[in-house]
């Protein structure tokens, strides 16, 4: 698992040193366009990995990205999967620690799938009404946040590593009317970081 432990260094290296403390001179006022933050998630109902870009509003109140999604042949035992994502994220309320804060989240996406894996429009050979178009998906979910701020940083002003559980509005349709789907298979968890600039 050369890819866990890489991640785990690279997480450790951001939350507990001083490696990006550097000084802030070069550090200039960004356009409104510049997103605030680029996203790198693992799992989630996105994709496999997934990588984007967002913005804060409302006082940093909402997280609004785009993310592309990829799952390899390899994991869907399928053809590869491609997805685009927009995905907005709210802070329940914050809670300030020593030099990091913490924060429940909620939130929900919307994925839209692309590929033969996908359809917009039931193919003819299914019978009609059988099945739903499985294109476009939403999902709900929960999860924690820590963040940190790296001061007089030149790279990275600040860093979010956080997890969650959400499931599919078709998994939990599925949960709700069905006998034989368990509610406990619905959900699948993520982790991903939020680097700021």
């Amino acid at each position: 698992m050369k890819v866990k432990n890489i991640f785990t260094l690279f997480i450790a290296l951001l939350f507990f040193s001083n490696t990006f403390a550097q000084d802030s001179t070069l550090v200039k006022d960004k356009a409104w366009y510049f997103p605030d933050y680029t996203k790198i998630q693992f799992a989630g109902n996105i994709g496999f990995f997934a990588v984007g870009f967002g913005y804060q509003f409302l006082n940093n109140h909402l997280y609004s990205e785009l993310l592309y999604g990829y799952v390899p042949e390899s994991i869907s035992k399928a053809e590869k999967i491609h997805t685009i994502t927009v995905k907005n994220t709210f802070p329940v309320f914050t809670k300030k620690i020593n030099k990091i804060t913490l924060s429940p989240i909620t939130g929900f996406t919307a994925s839209f799938e692309t590929g033969n894996n996908s359809f917009l429009k039931l193919p003819d050979k299914y019978p009609k009404d059988y099945y739903s178009t499985n294109a476009f998906h939403f999902t709900l979910f929960i999860g924690a946040l820590v963040h940190k701020n790296f001061i007089n940083s030149k790279i990275i002003n600040g860093a979010d590593l956080y997890f969650e559980l959400g499931t599919v509005d078709t998994y939990l349709w599925y949960g709700i009317i069905s006998k034989e789907v368990k509610v406990n298979k619905i959900f699948s968890s993520a982790i991903g970081i939020n680097l700021y600039f």
